[in-house]
């Protein structure tokens, strides 16, 4: 699918229902994020939360932890206990955020879905297809807070139980399953599912020259190898494909939502005590993005040490987050960036994004 206009460009079976595993939880995010809660609010977990099977954070009864944590835990490491608490506290039992989902699904066009819990283990009357699922990502590429969580490697979260009158965290490191954040040029964000019944699933987006794709696969066995195959069919036939699609489902309601709205404050922040904004001019190579402002001054010193001038641009998506993108630039036109992008991969093998003028 092309991200910018929502044209199918290639497809097989694209409305054929089956499990979609924890893709699902792309839908559970988005309702979450447009809930009205604060991600920095606490949910308590109750016990038939922890009771869900793996992959989970094995979180406990009365534990606490933020929405953002559990928003990073269900979309990094895909965390089914994560979906149960979202799930329980947003929309008062499981049932009824289900409900929620399947109404949200079909409001956007992905009218082939329905959803009965908020993780993906399979169950009965819970299917989607991949044309709705990357209708829906499309849809939930357009949150900034979504975006930042799909893009990012690593991260951790932390949940919280009084012992004997003290509380006590406990700190949990969680990975992003979406392999192309690894080895694959381009790569902005995605899903990963796994059951037995549905076998291997995946829906995400990588940019290219300009161009954003999103790609999305249910049942495959050779998950990353026919993903890559298909995207880089897409990229190499675009302006053929291009010409020759139609769009995909119903207009969005959500489609006057920006990437990056305008009541969002952003500011370049050089390494400490510079505070003298770059040009926003041109393109630029973004290399990680982190919500520790440690993390992210580790990175540009690492960056800086191969002989490349990057900087740190902090961005606040709303009141009660903030995110550090390490990025080098700007370039004038995009050979220049295409170049540079090549020569940091070769010393410092870090891939980065190439961000098109605004």
């Amino acid at each position: 699918m092309d991200a910018t206009t929502g044209k199918i460009l290639y497809q097989k079976e694209p409305d054929l229902r089956l499990p979609p595993a924890s893709t699902t939880k792309i839908v559970t995010a988005i309702l979450t994020l447009e809930s009205g809660r604060k991600l920095k609010d606490s949910l308590i977990v109750s016990k038939s939360a922890t009771r869900v099977p793996a992959s989970k954070l094995y979180l406990r009864p009365g534990q606490t932890i933020t929405i953002e944590d559990l928003l990073y835990a269900l979309l990094l490491s895909s965390a089914n206990d994560a979906s149960m608490v979202l799930a329980e506290e947003i929309g008062g039992s499981v049932e009824q955020f289900a409900e929620l989902m399947t109404k949200k699904a079909h409001e956007l066009g992905a009218t082939n879905s329905n959803f009965s819990n908020p993780h993906g283990l399979t169950a009965p009357d819970h299917y989607s297809t991949a044309r709705d699922l990357a209708i829906l990502f499309r849809y939930a590429m357009k949150n900034v807070t979504f975006r930042e969580i799909v893009q990012t490697r690593i991260s951790s979260v932390s949940s919280s139980s009084v012992v004997r009158k003290k509380t006590v965290a406990r700190r949990i490191s969680v990975r992003n399953h979406n392999r192309l954040l690894w080895n694959f040029a381009g790569a902005i964000g995605g899903k990963t599912g796994y059951t037995a019944a549905a076998q291997k699933c995946f829906v995400g987006a990588v940019v290219r020259n300009g161009v954003t794709l999103i790609v999305s696969i249910l049942g495959a066995r050779d998950q990353w190898g026919d993903t890559k195959q298909l995207l880089e069919y897409g990229f190499d036939n675009y302006q053929t494909l291009k010409a020759a699609t139609q769009p995909a489902g119903k207009p969005m309601s959500g489609e006057q939502v920006n990437i990056r709205p305008e009541s969002i404050s952003t500011f370049v922040a050089a390494p400490e005590g510079d505070n003298k904004p770059k040009s926003v001019n041109g393109y630029f190579l973004q290399i990680g993005a982190f919500r520790e402002r440690d993390r992210a001054d580790s990175l540009l010193k690492q960056v800086n040490e191969k002989g490349f001038n990057a900087f740190v641009e902090r961005t606040l998506l709303n009141k009660d987050q903030t995110t550090y993108r390490v990025r080098v630039g700007p370039y004038a036109d995009l050979f220049q960036a295409q170049e540079i992008a090549g020569e940091l991969l070769d010393r410092s093998g870090y891939q980065a994004v190439i961000l098109p003028p605004p």
